[in-house]
């Protein structure tokens, strides 16, 4: 059973790789799909606030620190508990969809901040409090 679910995992996984001749950084399915790994969150209690790291607090277990979201170009994603696997496993999938300056995953709206073809950075406004941001940073 457990190699019927990795199997399944990686297939679903390497069905969800972005076309590699498109190199184009815009800010369209095709160009941003592929698979990442969460590095930061930084979060801003205000504007003028100092950036604090808050990655511990939102991933706080190792097992957690390791894990990969596959953006699929057919709007689905794939978050997979990969390396050390949390007890349970937080393997999930779900929507997601550019549009325009913003990426909607599973009907939350965050704001692209910068997208290099390498890097996203998403920006989540009134998280904790009005005003307040989390930025979170996708690398592949």
């Amino acid at each position: 059973m457990k190699i019927l679910v990795l199997k399944l995992s990686s297939a679903l996984i390497l069905s969800c790789k972005k076309n590699k001749d498109k190199q184009s950084c815009s800010l369209d399915m095709p160009s941003i799909a592929g698979t990442y790994k969460i590095t930061t969150y930084i979060y801003k209690a205000s504007p003028t606030s100092p950036e604090q790291d808050f990655t511990t607090v939102f991933l706080p277990n190792a097992c957690q620190r390791d894990d990969s979201v596959a953006l699929c170009v057919d709007g689905k994603y794939v978050y997979h508990d990969a390396g050390l696997v949390c007890s349970p496993p937080r393997d999930t999938t779900g929507t997601w969809s550019p549009v325009g300056a913003t990426l909607i995953l599973d009907g939350t709206v965050t704001t692209v901040k910068s997208f290099d073809c390498k890097a996203l950075i998403l920006a989540l406004t009134n998280f904790f409090t009005a005003g307040d941001e989390v930025d979170i940073t996708f690398v592949r």
